[in-house]
């Protein structure tokens, strides 16, 4: 089956969100600038060799990719959000307490109708998370 991974885009801080992703949720973190790739690196102008041109943070299950290079002027919104289905209510708990430092918390983390725990938050980023946790 295929695999949905989200690939946020930034403005010069994709080397700082990512490591903060991968200070919060784990895994392993790939980063490649543009000056890494020397064809890419002699069409930019010089001060963008440090940007990040692509970074993967793998941890588990989980795929998160980035960059500091969009085609387009980057807007803010909120039509999208990143869910993690947390394997424990300690991953939850884990995972939306370092996520949100910095942040803010939109719903705090509480026992649903449904038998779950849910909660959200925009990170320092101002990228949108929900966070659920199915009881057994």
């Amino acid at each position: 089956m295929a695999q949905l991974n989200p690939y946020l885009n930034f403005e010069s801080n994709c080397r700082e969100a990512m490591n903060f992703y991968k200070d919060c949720l784990g895994g392993e973190l790939v980063l490649q600038t543009v000056g890494e790739m020397p064809a890419m690196a002699a069409q930019m102008p010089a001060e963008l060799k440090d940007n990040i041109l692509h970074s993967m943070l793998t941890s588990g299950d989980m795929i998160i990719m980035g960059s500091d290079m969009c085609r387009e002027k980057r807007t803010e919104g909120n039509t999208i959000h990143l869910c993690i289905n947390c394997k424990s209510e300690e991953e939850l708990n884990s995972f939306f307490k370092n996520l949100s430092a910095g942040g803010k918390i939109v719903e705090p983390l509480a026992d649903m109708p449904w038998g779950g725990k849910y909660g959200s938050i925009t990170d320092k980023y101002s990228k949108h998370w929900v966070f659920n946790f199915q009881k057994a």
